[in-house]
């Protein structure tokens, strides 16, 4: 072995490179005894199941098979393990820091289904038969309780930092539900995460209230009842958690709003807040109440008549992102609120920089027309550090090129910009021509997403002595997006992209959502003969590869 590897520091700066393939992970573990601690500590970090655990122990003392309407991998005990074959199983879960699942912290709890292993036999030679996806499987409750009466969850993972509780143990009964979760709470815990769909108030108040002295080393917490449908009381405890810094509740009463504010507000270094709303009703104004420390605040669920009014309720001093999923068409007079409130409760405008509002109806009213003039935006010129602004299937957009020409001052530092009607047609209020100043002034955009008229002739910029002088090169765009655009040769669309964005190598346009009415067939093929204009001015093949472009749900019907 290199002396090189004698340190720790290079050796998990080496296994950072390998972390994400079991296969490598287990041939850097094969390969020494130094390499084997730490190569094994980074192949078990991260689980999403107790089954690899039950699957270290020697081959005949479990068995597994295919079950149920899922296909589940289902684990059970044949004979019981020796002491010595326990050990095993307990040496493997003290490597275990995270017990999660696959979705991120402000999705709402799923019990995931699908493919993630296959069964292992002995020895670290055939450890990663352990790791290759096939079946997910699932531990039954007889051998969660063998498990856990030779070793209480605190003793079997003692490094254990992040838990999603139903993402790894599923639905079990209420009352060895409550149970194992007080188990793991533990002081070392930094995130947890679950459900208590089912649990009586008096028994989840408890929990709550248990949470500020046995588990007061929190950063994360995560909450919902019901898959976030049902309305969750927001306890005054969980404001007490002394190092919570992100808080997800999936189901708050809006009808309880200012009091859940009230006991939110005492987490005096909360960062990140995600609320899914409930209700049809909210409580009555009256002061907002400060979060200082709220940088990113997620609300969804909802109406936007109900976001805004959350929004009304808070003040914040460094909020950089708001993310709105809210549910039911809106009227232009609420998306003008929505936005309006943004200024209100930003004491400064100097720290926000993302906003994502999007329509995330089942089933919109695609024919009920709601215009969107540029009015209802302008109010967010007042943020100046904004980067990416994005409006997705609100409404349909009625813009106009003073809007456009006045975003390059307002937002000098935007990277991504869209305005998505998505099945909404966007009235064709917006020429080319101010799309194009627009792309070339602002140097950092990367992403455009706007419906254009580029049906007349485009305007060229002149130069002081009166002749006609193109755009300034831009070289950072990548990604445009026409929507519904309506084009003519007379434009000249091709040859400007071409000459001013030399990095944008593809645009793109609605075509799912068009018609076979002729003014659609005839909108399609003007931009598709647009594209292949731009591939050949590029010498690039037609061929409608997505490589260049960047994965984005926003753009679905593309």
């Amino acid at each position: 072995m290199h002396r090189i590897f004698e340190f720790d520091d290079i050796i998990h700066a080496v296994l950072q490179y390998v972390e994400s393939s079991a296969t490598d992970l287990v041939n850097v573990a094969m390969t020494c005894s130094r390499l084997a601690g730490p190569a094994l500590d980074t192949l078990w970090s991260r689980q999403s199941s107790l089954a690899r655990l039950i699957m270290c122990l020697p081959q005949d003392t479990w068995e597994g098979k295919v079950e149920g309407y899922y296909c589940d991998y289902i684990v059970r005990l044949s004979r019981e393990p020796t002491p010595i074959e326990w050990e095993r199983l307990r040496v493997n879960a003290s490597r275990v820091r995270r017990l999660v699942s696959i979705d991120g912290f402000t999705d709402a709890p799923k019990l995931p289904r699908g493919p993630v292993l296959r069964r292992r036999t002995d020895g670290i030679g055939s450890a990663l038969d352990l790791f290759r996806p096939i079946l997910r499987p699932d531990v039954i409750g007889h051998v969660l309780k063998r498990l856990f009466e030779q070793f209480p969850p605190t003793t079997l993972f003692p490094n254990l930092c992040e838990l999603h509780f139903e993402a790894v143990f599923g639905p079990l009964e209420r009352s060895s539900k409550l149970w194992l979760l007080r188990q793991f709470i533990s002081p070392g815990l930094q995130a947890l995460r679950f459900d208590v769909t089912g649990i009586p108030t008096h028994e989840v108040e408890q929990l709550f209230d248990a949470l500020p002295t046995e588990a007061y080393g929190l950063r994360q917490l995560s909450v919902s009842a019901g898959n976030g449908t049902t309305a969750l009381t927001v306890p005054a405890s969980l404001g007490k958690l002394p190092k919570l810094m992100r808080l997800a509740i999936f189901g708050i009463d809006m009808s309880l709003t200012r009091q859940t504010i009230i006991n939110i507000q005492q987490a005096r270094y909360l960062q990140t807040l995600k609320l899914n709303l409930c209700g049809a009703s909210c409580d009555a104004s009256g002061i907002p109440l400060e979060l200082p420390s709220l940088e990113t605040l997620y609300l969804s669920e909802g109406s936007l008549s109900q976001c805004t009014h959350f929004v009304r309720q808070v003040t914040t001093r460094q909020l950089s992102h708001i993310n709105i999923s809210y549910r039911g068409s809106s009227s232009p007079a609420e998306v003008t609120a929505f936005v309006e409130s943004l200024a209100t409760s930003c004491q400064t405008f100097e720290h926000l920089e993302r906003i994502y509002v999007v329509d995330k109806s089942e089933h919109p009213d695609y024919l009920l027309v709601i215009p969107l003039h540029s009015e209802s935006f302008r109010p967010l010129f007042k943020f100046k550090r904004l980067s990416s602004v994005k409006f997705i299937g609100i409404g349909n957009f009625e813009l106009d090129d003073r809007f456009l020409n006045d975003v390059p001052i307002a937002w000098p530092s935007i990277q991504e910009l869209k305005f998505i009607s998505w099945k909404r047609r966007a009235f064709y209020s917006v020429t080319f021509t101010a799309m194009m100043s627009l792309a070339s002034r602002c140097r950092s955009l990367r992403t455009l997403h706007l419906t254009v008229d580029a049906t007349q002739s485009t305007t060229i910029p002149r130069a002081p002595d009166g002749t006609e002088k193109l755009w300034p090169t831009q070289t950072t765009l990548r990604n445009l997006h026409l929507g519904y655009s309506r084009v003519s040769e007379v434009a000249r669309v091709p040859y400007f992209l071409a000459e001013i964005f030399p990095t944008l190598w593809d645009f793109k346009f609605y075509e799912r959502y068009l018609r076979n009415c002729a003014a659609d067939i005839y909108l399609r093929l003007a931009l598709e003969k647009a594209y292949s204009q731009l591939m050949a001015l590029r010498n690039s093949p037609c061929d409608n590869s997505d490589k260049l472009w960047e994965t984005d749900s926003d753009d679905s019907g593309t």
